[in-house]
């Protein structure tokens, strides 16, 4: 079952990429990836939908995940974001 469910993560990878190719992917920032893969899940956990949509939206987030890592791996980054590279502001607290 396992291999089953790489298989079809790689179909919808395989499905994407024909759509939007790797350029599109490249420009991609970690913060897209991110609201993108929500959107898919948000989509999955709608109350009353048919599990085949649940399983179609889930495919889609694991597509994505999986896109982000092999950007990541391929470039070693992501692209900028608007605010990569300034200082952080001293009134912002730090996060941990």
């Amino acid at each position: 079952m396992f291999e089953t469910v790489l298989n079809q993560i790689n179909k919808e990878i395989t499905r994407a990429r024909q759509q939007w190719g790797v350029a599109f992917d490249d420009k991609n920032t970690l913060n897209d990836y991110a609201a993108y893969i929500n959107i898919y899940l948000g989509k999955a956990t709608a109350m009353g939908i048919p599990t085949d949509e649940v399983k179609r939206n889930l495919y889609k987030a694991a597509g994505l995940v999986v896109t982000a890592l092999e950007r990541l791996e391929t470039n070693g980054r992501f692209a900028p974001r608007h605010y990569d590279g300034q200082e952080r502001p001293k009134s912002l607290p730090e996060v941990s």
